[in-house]
């Protein structure tokens, strides 16, 4: 009987959590992860924000941060990965993602801190624009 609770524990906390912060793409949102917010899901702390994508749109997402180094994450509406990025210059910590939204749906952006010298708090920001599609 333990496996199979266990099991299902798992299966949850793999899945993106729900998210309830809104991701408007053109707009750029302020935040500030503390130590209160969800665990990361490699260490650290996190923020999930939903973003409205049509099948086929191109979107370029953007994390910056001079608090901690962000990891960026993309889910499915399904709650399957679409992308992920840590580091997306030689010279930053930011993170960034481009991808073509496979299916119409609510999609989850999560803005990981990475548990990197004990930074894992503080202030970033978060865009997504729309490049092409519908």
């Amino acid at each position: 009987m333990r496996k199979p609770l266990l099991a299902l524990l798992f299966a949850a906390l793999a899945l993106p959590a729900v998210a309830a912060d809104v991701l408007v793409p053109g707009q750029t949102r302020q935040a500030r992860l503390e130590s209160s917010d969800r665990p990361g899901d490699r260490g650290g702390r996190s923020h999930d924000y939903r973003l409205r994508l049509e099948q086929g749109q191109l979107v370029a997402i953007v994390v910056r941060s001079t608090d901690f180094d962000p990891v960026l994450m993309v889910f499915q509406p399904d709650g399957e990965p679409l992308a992920e990025n840590d580091d997306h210059e030689n010279a930053s910590t930011n993170a960034a993602v481009v991808v073509t939204a496979p299916v119409s749906g609510d999609y989850t952006v999560r803005v990981n801190s990475l548990p990197i010298g004990g930074d894992t708090l503080g202030d970033y920001s978060v865009r997504a624009v729309v490049l092409d599609g519908h």
